[in-house]
């Protein structure tokens, strides 16, 4: 299961980093993105005869194409790799319509005898990565188009295993090409990619239980706390936003605003 996430390098980095067109959007600093929520995700679509990067807004929670009544369809915010070529919900996508979702870390809780404690999981380089993901779009009968994500999901590594049994399938920079380009459609290649990250290069730490509530919206979210804070319940405040050491962060000069 992959639920939260955090994107808070700038578009500038954002858009460097995946070699992506500019996008006329703009990207606010996010510290707790949940299922439901815009995300930004990169693609590759064939354009007047090219291959055009794009980074673009999209639902999170894939609603296949098929699907008559989205108001009663319960859309799918994570994929399975050992079924998403089998499934008629994701094979299509799968083979046509791959994406990259972006984030710099990712939350899970890990189970003990006295609760849940929240990690926030990242690269050892503090490096910006890309999720794998599909997307479809659906249209209503009225004519409207609504593109939506779903972020694929592996066996975990031996260091996540001691988190969550599960981890999102994160594309390693030198598959990043092949997995984004359409014209793809090997299965067999394409599940190559999907494999758990590289133990080594992951680090992950306790973090406060305000990130339980997709509502709180704070740098405070990925800051380390001890794990009886971690245990401790969350203030009744719905929005938190903390300032504490957001100048060490990436400076939020002409950000894509998704939300």
């Amino acid at each position: 299961m992959c639920g939260r996430y955090t994107l808070y390098h700038s578009s500038n980095e954002i858009v460097d980093r995946f070699r992506t067109m500019q996008v006329e959007f703009d990207l606010e600093q996010r510290f707790n993105i949940a299922p439901t929520q815009m995300v930004a995700a990169v693609a590759e679509k064939a354009e007047r005869g090219e291959i055009q990067r794009h980074l673009e807004p999209v639902k999170w929670g894939l609603v296949p194409f098929w699907v008559k009544d989205i108001t009663t369809f319960k859309p799918f915010f994570n994929t399975r790799v050992e079924t998403i070529t089998e499934k008629p919900s994701f094979k299509a996508a799968f083979t046509r319509r791959r994406c990259l979702i972006p984030c710099d870390g990712f939350y899970e809780w890990k189970k003990t005898e006295n609760g849940k404690i929240p990690m926030f999981i990242t690269l050892k380089d503090n490096a910006t990565f890309g999720l794998a993901g599909i997307y479809e779009s659906w249209s209503s009968k009225e004519g409207g188009e609504l593109t939506t994500c779903s972020i694929i999901t592996v066996p975990a590594n031996n260091f996540m295993a001691d988190i969550h049994d599960r981890m999102p399938a994160i594309v390693r920079r030198e598959d990043e090409d092949f997995w984004l380009n359409p014209l793809e459609v090997n299965n067999e290649r394409l599940l190559s990619v999907l494999k758990p990250y590289d133990n080594a290069e992951m680090k992950a730490h306790p973090v406060s239980s305000m990130v339980n509530s997709p509502r709180t919206e704070s740098v405070r979210l990925i800051e380390e706390v001890t794990i009886e804070q971690a245990l401790e319940k969350p203030p009744s405040v719905a929005r938190a936003r903390g300032s504490a050491k957001k100048n060490s962060l990436p400076e939020d000069s002409g950000q894509l605003k998704l939300f």
